[in-house]
């Protein structure tokens, strides 16, 4: 990579700082938040959380934990409403799925003691346990196991995670048998996810779906007690979880949708946690009552071309474009160089990643993006990027358009709300190029089908951006339902080969999970799936 000058840094490093300080800390790029609420900036609690105890001596039990963002849905397939990112912290710690994620993505038994997989891979049978109860006391059963996933399986977002999902089939009181319709590669993975989390079945017929969202009932180590809309939620620690009762008794979560009252609460002591915390704040932090931590996300941000209109039709400036992109550039600016630059658009961790040195990258080169400019048809057309503004994506793309313009590009962004990006992505087109990070739920390489397959793509009448081809197609399809692992990761060699190969786009950087607390608190580990907490793994000094 070549080396850059001192007048390039300075430029970069003012936009870095221009931008931290207009940034939103927030659980994901969601449109509207709530406002802030808790306690004000600078009250002091009665409780001394720099030493874990009170101040009668006894250890503490309680902890707050902050977000920018208010959960809202509380049954991963409500029909009236999606889940998001936001509420992934309540959802897995009030209810359970089948099996428990790892810090490291590995596989971990939960309300499954043990599982095998069919030689085809088509069925999964897995040993549930016997002793777990829902908080209203019913006892779980297989049928709540059933009933969970199948009303998850077969929902247009159920499916996407549980993907290629038949049925459940109760084989006994203790086991029971999942079907797919062919392979999923990664469905141990979904089988942690949201889309797997077990619900009373017995409750939900007798309350139906909007009393279970108001009134979640789980088999998790917390209860849900309470939600103040727009300021917080209070979750209890279970006193019969099957798992032991947790040491942390009371877990509030707190809407702070403020920057500077989230670092102020958190060096105060006023919150404990502070999850997806914006990084260029916690950078600034001097004391040493709060420790924070870094850890690839499961999301990826994507920069994609129009190949269908404008420019981006000539293969050659598409060329010229990514070569011309200087990602560690934007990673500075966006997250002070603390994100991992994207090589290929599959985060690391991810099952199904291919090994590095199987795949071709292109490489940050000026001089080649010149080159490749030269030979294409571009006459100094507007180049247009589509973001969202008011996000990491927009300073991504503000970066972006800096260093097309000095290539010579007439480059603009068009910063949109959420609605409008979506409706000009999916519906008219009117765009050259967009950037938006993607979430991977399943922290698999299936992430690809998703962004580069036209099943997919051009569903429900969709804008067709050319970002696909039958080659790719059958690489992907053939990719999510081989059992081999290591045919997996040739098969999305190659399909990381043709996307580079046409220069359909390019990954920047794989987003950051970033979490602070207080340096008396043990267990507070980030994962790759964000917002994954497991609150009873926490206890006090």
């Amino acid at each position: 990579m070549e080396g850059k000058t001192m007048k390039k840094k300075t430029w970069v490093l003012t936009l870095a700082m221009l931008l931290a300080a207009t940034s939103i800390a927030g659980c994901g790029n969601r449109a509207g938040s709530a406002a802030a609420g808790g306690n004000a900036a600078g009250d002091s609690k009665e409780e001394t959380q720099s030493e874990g105890t009170t101040t009668s001596g006894e250890k503490k039990d309680s902890v707050t934990v902050a977000c920018a963002a208010e959960p809202d849905t509380f049954i991963s397939w409500y029909s009236k409403a999606s889940t998001s990112m936001d509420e992934v912290p309540i959802l897995h710690n009030v209810y359970e799925s089948l099996i428990k994620l790892g810090p490291d993505n590995s596989h971990e038994p939960l309300l499954a003691t043990d599982w095998k997989v069919s030689d085809d891979g088509c069925t999964y049978t897995l040993t549930i346990r016997d002793d777990v109860y829902f908080h209203n006391g019913d006892k779980m059963t297989v049928e709540d196991v059933e009933f969970s996933l199948d009303g998850a399986g077969h929902t247009s977002a159920g499916s996407a995670q549980l993907a290629n999902y038949d049925d459940c089939e109760i084989i006994d009181d203790h086991t029971v048998a999942i079907h797919l319709t062919s392979p999923y590669g990664p469905f141990l993975n979904a089988l942690a996810g949201r889309f797997a989390l077990i619900m009373d079945k017995s409750y939900y017929e007798e309350v139906g779906e909007d009393a279970y969202n108001e009134k979640p009932i789980g088999t998790g180590p917390y209860t849900f007690e309470e939600r103040v809309s727009g300021d917080h939620i209070t979750l209890k620690a279970f006193d019969k979880y099957w798992g032991g009762e947790p040491q942390i008794k009371t877990v509030t979560f707190q809407v702070l949708t403020d920057t500077n009252t989230q670092m102020i609460s958190l060096e105060n002591g006023d919150i404990d946690v502070l999850i997806n915390a914006n990084l260029s704040a916690l950078s600034k932090l001097t004391t040493d009552k709060v420790k924070w931590e870094t850890k690839d996300a499961s999301s990826i941000d994507h920069f994609k071309f129009n190949c269908n209109k404008g420019p981006s039709k000539d293969i050659n400036f598409r060329k010229a474009v990514l070569s011309g992109i200087n990602k560690e550039d934007v990673n500075i600016g966006v997250y002070e160089g603390k994100a991992t630059v994207a090589d290929i658009p599959i985060a690391t961790g991810f099952s199904g990643r291919p090994d590095e040195g199987t795949y071709e990258v292109i490489e940050y080169d000026p001089e080649k993006a010149k080159e490749y400019l030269a030979q294409s048809a571009y006459n100094g057309e507007e180049f247009k990027i589509l973001t969202v503004s008011g996000t990491k994506d927009e300073s991504a793309a503000q970066i972006i358009q800096g260093q097309l313009i000095e290539l010579g590009i007439n480059c603009t962004v068009n910063a949109v709300d959420s609605a409008s990006y979506f409706a000009t992505f999916e519906q008219s087109g009117d765009y050259d190029a967009s950037i938006r990070f993607g979430g991977v739920s399943v922290l698999d390489a299936d992430g690809l089908f998703y962004q580069y397959n036209s099943s997919y793509l051009l569903s429900n009448g969709k804008y067709d951006a050319g970002t696909w081809s039958a080659e790719l197609d059958d690489k992907l399809q053939s990719a999510r339902v081989e059992v081999d692992a290591e045919k997996r990761k040739q098969l999305y060699a190659e399909a990381c080969d043709l996307i580079t190969e046409n220069a359909y786009g390019t990954a920047i950087y794989y987003d950051v999970n970033a979490c602070a607390y207080n340096a008396n608190l043990n267990g507070v580990v980030p994962r790759s799936l964000t917002g994954l907490y497991f609150f009873n793994d926490w206890s006090w000094n």
